[in-house]
This record gives structure tokens, sequence and C-alpha cells, in this order.
């Protein structure tokens, strides 16, 4: 098991994502990318020592590793994060109402998952993964990333990988923007003289564009608030620059809108547009509005409109369920591999005791050896030779450690002791800190899992 009550420590995970939440309510506590930087220095308190935010369209996730465990604790951690996650005291209560918590085993779990694929709204997301790296990394540069996080996420990043390459979890379309053009194509059986605009060309409208062009689409308008980025896209699909002032009007004369930007607030207003379709004459014709963005970027008003369909996250999830049937037999195998990194992870947070241990011994002989080894060859020849000499001396404790640990026996009372006798400042209570030797697939390690 995850630590969750060793007495020092504990992993928990908050959550607003798709199952429980509606669009609406994801919206509502929805973390932007531009409120971040001053958002990650305020969540290191109450008792969280370190943390990563994981926001997409689809959820919004914090991880955090607290410095106590316990119920009391856990609650002081939960209402400390909310707390910073919504300040107004009715919105911070809706959070807590909407949100799910895990912790320990349940949250190395559910990362694992979500790299994977399996957690997505779309089986397979093929973005999931660069949402999640980019957000570790994001993590990373605000300083808010210590040794537990950094272990969770690089398991969970590659277990992200295995799937991907190993399975065939993420084969067909596996993206919202390639599902929303999808969408499009069955609502008019052709796409060969339907106008398609796809406002914000980030990932999402990159990829809807991209399916559109291979659905047979070839009428397309770019529009992005770079529009170098548009200009790009346009040149490879043989599509056409709009600047994004013109947004109403374009969407006016279009027959599918397809929009995923950045804004935090509602690009294309429900007024402005029905009178633009007045204006060019095209208020009674069918129009399709996609929006993918979270927050929602277009206003819900406007499906309101004669001819209007609005799809927006939520609504996109029917369409996206049958599309993800076909790739539901690669499920199991996926699986295997999140199981398998679990008993990976599992077992480098069970031998953090003995790692601790070890390296109190590890950290004393290497500083004797080198001393010695440097009277009579200097200090350069020292430093490697000590390290040499330990990591062969150090081999068969770190072996019996892991050994005993792989039978079930409790090892921390032996490294409480070894720890006491060679640590040249003892640390209390061991068994909280996991970074004191670095995970390697090597036997000698000792981190070969049982069953690995």
């Amino acid at each position: 098991m995850l630590p969750s009550d060793n007495g020092d420590h504990m992993l928990i995970c908050l959550a607003v994502d798709y199952r429980t939440a509606d669009v609406a309510t994801r919206e509502r506590f929805h973390v932007a990318e531009q409120r971040l930087g001053e958002m990650y220095p305020a969540l290191l308190g109450g008792g969280v020592s370190e943390l990563v935010v994981v926001s997409t369209c689809n959820r919004t996730e914090l991880y955090a590793w607290t410095q106590n465990s316990g119920q009391e604790p856990l609650e002081i951690a939960v209402e400390y994060l909310a707390g910073v996650w919504m300040p107004e005291p009715t919105h911070r209560h809706a959070l807590l109402q909407a949100m799910n918590i895990r912790i320990g085993d349940d949250v190395g779990r559910h990362l694992l998952r979500l790299a994977a694929g399996l957690e997505s709204q779309i089986l397979g997301d093929g973005q999931i993964l660069g949402q999640v790296r980019s957000s570790y990394r994001t993590a990373c540069e605000m300083n808010t990333v210590g040794p537990m996080l950094h272990r969770l996420f690089e398991i969970g990043l590659r277990t992200g990988r295995r799937v991907q390459s190993d399975t065939n979890l993420s084969t067909g379309r596996n993206s919202v923007g390639a599902e929303a053009a999808a969408v499009a194509l069955h609502r008019f059986g052709s796409l060969q003289h339907a106008r398609c605009l796809i406002i914000g060309c980030g990932k999402t409208g990159t990829r809807a564009a991209r399916q559109l062009a291979k659905l047979g689409a070839v009428d397309i308008v770019l529009m992005n608030r770079t529009i170098e980025r548009a200009q790009e896209l346009a040149e490879s699909l043989r599509g056409r620059v709009a600047p994004i002032e013109t947004l109403h009007l374009e969407a006016a004369f279009a027959d599918v809108v397809i929009i995923a930007t950045g804004a935090a607030t509602h690009t294309l207003i429900a007024d402005q547009l029905q009178q633009a379709r007045v204006n060019v004459g095209n208020d009674m014709a069918p129009l399709l509005l996609l929006d993918l963005a979270m927050p929602r970027n277009i206003d819900p008003i406007a499906g309101h409109a004669h001819g209007v369909t609005l799809i927006d996250l939520d609504s996109l999830h029917q369409p996206i369920v049958a599309a993800a049937e076909a790739r539901l037999s690669a499920v199991p195998d996926a699986e295997r591999i999140v199981d398998h990194e679990m008993r990976w992870l599992r077992h480098w947070l069970a031998t953090g005791a003995a790692r601790l241990a070890i390296r109190s011994l590890h950290d004393a002989l290497v500083d004797l050896c080198r001393r010695e080894v440097a009277f009579v060859a200097g200090d350069n020849v020292a430093e490697r030779t000590a390290e040499r000499i330990v990591a062969k001396l150090l081999a068969r404790p770190m072996n019996v450690f892991s050994d005993a640990i792989a039978r079930g026996e409790n090892v921390d009372d032996l490294a409480l002791h070894m720890d006491k006798l060679f640590a040249s400042t003892p640390r209390r209570g061991v068994r909280s800190d996991f970074s004191a030797m670095p995970m390697t697939r090597g036997r000698a390690s000792g981190l070969v899992p049982p069953n690995a």
C-alpha cells in the first residue's frame, strides 16, 4: 500500500472531473494557466510539502504530499487546499461538495491510469499524457515537487508511454478534436461543401482541423490569437486565415464552428452571432457549434437560436462512448501495465526505510574511505574509489533488506537503529524520507519488486 497513515506523511488527491461534475461545475472550478503562478506558492501550507496541479478540459486535480496523517490532519490539509483553490467561502463550500478525495494507494493507481488514458472521457486519449507531463513540468518549475511526487509522476509518465507503445489503446480517433470532426461529418453526411471555422490552433484545434481535412473538408478557415500559428496550419491544410476580430462574421458564414481557445470568458457571444447571421442572410441556415474549451468559449444561449446546434464537452460524450468500443479490447493489456508499474511504486515506497538506513551507513563508509584513500592517492582518486568500494560492500545488505520486505517482515526498527548508529545527524522517523537512494532496476539496489 502507498503510505496513507505511516505516522509521518500522507499522499492525497483532490479532484473535480467529468465523471461526477458536469461541464458547468468543472468550468466553475477550473484553474487557468495564468493563475498557477500565484496559486502554487500559496498551496504549500496546511501540512502540504509537495504539490502538482493537473488541469485539463475534463478535470482539475491537486496531488499533494502532506506532512501528517490521520483523519484530523487530512481534514486540515483538504480545507487548506480548497481554501487556496477557491478563496471565497461560498465557492469553497461548493468545491468541497463537488470534489473527490483519494488517499494513498488510490492516488497512485489513479495517476497511473490517468497517464495511460484509462481515466479519460475518450478512452486512450492521445493528449492526456502530454497534459500530465506539462503539469508536472510546471510544478517542477514552481519548485513544489519533492522526492515523493517526483517518483510518482516519473512512474506515471513511464506507464503512459508504455501503454501508448505496447498496446492498441491509443489507436484510431482518440482526441476531443478528432471526435468533434467526426460529429461534424455525421451531422452533414459530407464535408466537401461545408465551410469549417476553427477558432484556436492549439493542440485540440489543430487535431480537429487536420481530422476535418482527412474527412473531406476543403473550405477550412483558421483563427488564432497568434496569427503565425494559424498561418502555419493553414499552409499545411490549404486553408484560409482570418483575423480573430472577424470571429462573429466568419461564424455567420460557416456551417461548422469548432472552438478551443484558452480564453477565460465566452469568445463567441450569442447576440453578436445572431446579428451577424441576420446581416448576411444566414439566420435560418443550419449551424453546428462545437465548444471544446474549458472554461467554455461559446455563450450557451447561442444554442437556442433557430438552426443552431451547440455541442459542448458533456454532450460530445455520447458519440465518444461509441467510438471507444473499438479500443476496449486493449484495456486488459493497459491494466496489466498499470499493475506492473504499481508494484514498482509500492516497492519503492516499502523499501524507503531500508534505503534511508543504508544511506546513513553508505555516507559514513564513503567518508571514511575517501579520507583514507585521499591520504595515499589524492582527492580525485579517492572520490571514485570510495564510491566503488562502498557500492560493493552495501549490495548484500540492501538485498537482505529487500528480501525481508518481500517476505512481509517489518524492517523499520532495524532501519531506525542503523540510522542512529551511522547517520551524522539522526533523522526522526526514517519512514518519512523516500529520497535517500535512487531507484534503479538492478538487483544490487534491492529494488526489484516481487513478481516484477
